[in-house]
């Protein structure tokens, strides 16, 4: 099997009937790495997304994990990755943890990978589902910012 086939694979455990299947999705990872196939940023983002639509809410701590992995890997992350992340991050059970979307947006930045409206969507939709209620100001602030971005 090839990178294109794990990738695939692991897509299709996050798009399951009835909510993720993200811990085949893990094994599906570890299974790839035992037999010598170097995942691509592709295959963490899907991970990444497999790990989103888990049933109950987010696995948004293994989500951040996968991106140290591939940072440890090599692999550079892109748009569509941390886009991802962010929104993993909106969806965590018992509320959004915003607070980790707007580090992971500063980290993205300091990449120089410039976010799109998808990720300052995500990121406004992560302010608006705080457990502690709604982060308006800042969903505002954000808005503001991709307004002065032209975005």
């Amino acid at each position: 099997p090839t990178v294109v086939t794990f990738t695939s694979l692991i897509s299709a455990m996050g798009k399951a009937r009835g909510g993720s299947q993200w811990r085949v999705a893990i094994d599906l990872f570890a299974e790839m790495e035992r037999s010598g196939v170097e995942p691509n940023a592709i295959t963490f983002t899907a991970l990444i997304g497999a790990l989103r639509k888990a049933r109950g809410g987010s696995q948004w701590q293994a989500a951040l994990q996968v991106l140290v992995q591939m940072e440890e890997k090599g692999v550079q992350p892109n748009q569509v990755t941390f886009s991802s992340l962010i929104t993993t991050l909106a969806e965590a059970p018992g509320g959004s943890q915003w607070e980790k979307a707007l580090e992971v947006l500063g980290e993205m930045e300091r990449k120089a990978i410039v976010p799109d409206s998808f990720t300052f969507c995500s990121l406004i939709s992560a302010l608006a589902k705080a457990a502690q209620g709604s982060q308006w100001e800042r969903a505002l602030a954000v808005f503001e910012e991709m307004q002065r971005r032209g975005v």
